[in-house]
């Protein structure tokens, strides 16, 4: 499956996206683009067009600032009008910053903090072993 790495507004891209290439390769998956983006609308944008080529969109970073451009808070704007609910969400317990999954039919957007030790926590082989089923 290929999917596409968004960084919003994060840190250690470099690290993060080893991290990530590392992990989901275990399962086969094959990165397609790699974009970065720092403002909530260029993001929209971006994940709109990404969800067209592929099927799983990776999100890293955005979750450091508390305010209108906080990543949950740009995806709760966006869910809420597109008229998902928490029945399509399910947040991914890491070990200092929660990752999160989002579902609607055969596509996936996964939300991830900017840290690669955490990415490499959340990702574990329960959590591969569910994406490989979706």
């Amino acid at each position: 499956m290929k999917y596409d790495i968004l960084f919003y507004k994060s840190r250690k891209t470099s690290y993060c996206e080893k991290a990530l290439k590392r992990k989901l390769s275990e399962i086969k998956f094959n990165s397609n683009r790699i974009i970065a983006q720092v403002t909530p609308m260029n993001l929209g944008e971006t994940l709109c067009e990404s969800l067209t080529l592929c099927n799983l969109v990776v999100i890293v970073g955005g979750f450091s600032k508390n305010d209108d451009e906080n990543l949950l808070t740009v995806l709760s704007r966006a869910l809420s009008s597109a008229g998902l609910t928490l029945n399509n969400i399910r947040k991914l317990k890491g070990a200092f910053v929660d990752g999160y999954i989002i579902k609607y039919n055969k596509q996936m957007i996964l939300a991830l903090p900017d840290n690669p030790s955490e990415i490499e926590f959340l990702l574990s082989e329960t959590f591969l072993d569910y994406l490989k089923s979706v």
